[in-house]
């Protein structure tokens, strides 16, 4: 592939990326800073001969916590559909920083992961990502992961109709109250239907208070619980929670999702997709180590492993997985893919970004927090196939 050359004066370093492993997005705001309203922006993919084309868009800064960090995270909005690095053609994307993550990787590997559990009969949703360096008005400031936007466009829903029976819903768990333990829907954000068209929390407060049903009714083979989540789905979502050990990922930072339908009866059922897994694999959201030895679960999934049956086919997935998509090899082997992928756009932008260091614990550089990642991991699946045994009795 042939390259572009740019000598850009950042962090008074000459940055040369003529043979970068990733592609190159040019941001220009035309020197308006970008704030947490939206601002125009264009778009252009600078070392990519086979695509010189300018995008027009709408940028501005992304996140709750994470705006506070020196490097920023941004949520990018096309004036029409694109189609980038083969992710799914729509208007909406987010440009991650991973500020707090010194290995770049813990947001798209988790989500490659759980995206690698799909089959054509049963999909797993997550926000396909693609690792790229930016400019921002000529000014480089790193590599960031180019993810897809989790809304209705990327999930196939069904649209709003004011008529029909049951509308499609996505509900974002932004706070620790989403651990299925309240009656209402405290801790959640409505992201579908859109707000200014109607304000629709039925069906969640119907689920939450189903929550508390006697066993004999949660249960129940034709109106329990199994008629209104996907328990396949959700013993997946668990089982990748409990793997990276994303402390804040099992009561927040997580999309509760359901199709419309335009008539009765009611057959579509809830879904999970993670969200914001920058702390996992051996770091906590704080970028603090994590222990390997620490179970995560809320109160959904506390009733579910109050059943037999359920504890069986749950424990029956992580072995099937162990042999698979959840061994060691393939997720080292997915880790040392990233690397090789990042290559050394790594030197870069820690040359960018030289105070990230001191937002994390130990200092780490890339190198050793990969060793991190791989170390924790190892004990990590270990302490898993005793502890998953010993609480499903099998």
């Amino acid at each position: 592939m042939l390259f572009c050359q740019w000598n850009i004066v950042a962090a008074e370093n000459q940055v040369d990326l003529t043979y970068s492993n990733l592609p190159v997005l040019s941001l220009n705001t035309f020197g308006k800073p970008i704030t947490g309203t939206p601002i125009p922006c264009t778009v252009q993919i600078i070392n990519n001969p086979e695509n010189t084309n300018q995008y027009g868009s709408l940028i501005r800064i992304h996140g709750a916590t994470s705006q506070g960090l020196p490097k920023k995270s941004y949520r990018i909005a096309f004036n029409s559909p694109v189609e980038f690095f083969g992710l799914k053609k729509t208007h909406q994307f987010v440009l991650n920083a991973a500020f707090i993550d010194p290995s770049l990787m813990r947001h798209k590997l988790s989500y490659d992961l759980f995206l690698s559990l799909s089959t054509p009969q049963s999909p797993r949703y997550a926000a396909a990502s693609q690792f790229v360096e930016i400019l921002l008005n000529r000014e480089y400031i790193g590599v960031y992961l180019f993810m897809e936007r989790i809304n209705r466009e990327l999930l196939n829903l069904r649209k709003f109709d004011p008529n029909d029976f049951a509308h499609s819903v996505i509900y974002k768990a932004v706070d620790h109250a989403a651990n299925f333990a309240q009656s209402g829907h405290n801790g959640y954000e409505q992201q579908e239907p859109d707000l200014s068209k109607k304000q629709y929390w039925e069906p969640l407060d119907e689920l939450n208070r189903f929550l508390k049903a006697k066993y004999e009714d949660f249960f129940n083979p034709q109106t329990g619980i199994a008629s209104k989540i996907d328990i396949e789905n959700a013993i997946d979502f668990h089982l990748l929670v409990l793997l990276t050990s994303n402390s804040d990922g099992i009561t927040k930072n997580y999309y509760l999702v359901r199709n419309g339908q335009e008539k009765p009866p009611l057959k579509e059922k809830f879904f999970f997709i993670p969200w914001d897994y920058d702390g996992s694999f051996g770091r906590n959201w704080d970028s603090s180590h994590y222990p390997f030895n620490i179970w995560l679960s809320n109160h959904l999934f506390d009733r579910l492993m109050e059943s037999k049956e359920y504890r069986t086919k749950f424990a029956n997935r992580w072995n099937e997985l162990r042999q698979a998509q959840f061994s060691e090899e393939f997720i080292v082997g997915m880790i040392d893919d990233n690397v090789q992928t990042l290559g050394n756009a790594t030197e870069r932008n820690s040359k960018r970004w030289p105070e990230a260091r001191n937002h994390y614990r130990d200092h780490a550089t890339f190198e050793q927090d990969i060793n991190l990642m791989k170390s924790w991991l190892k004990k990590r699946l270990n302490w898993l196939d005793k502890e998953i045994n010993r609480k499903t009795g099998n």
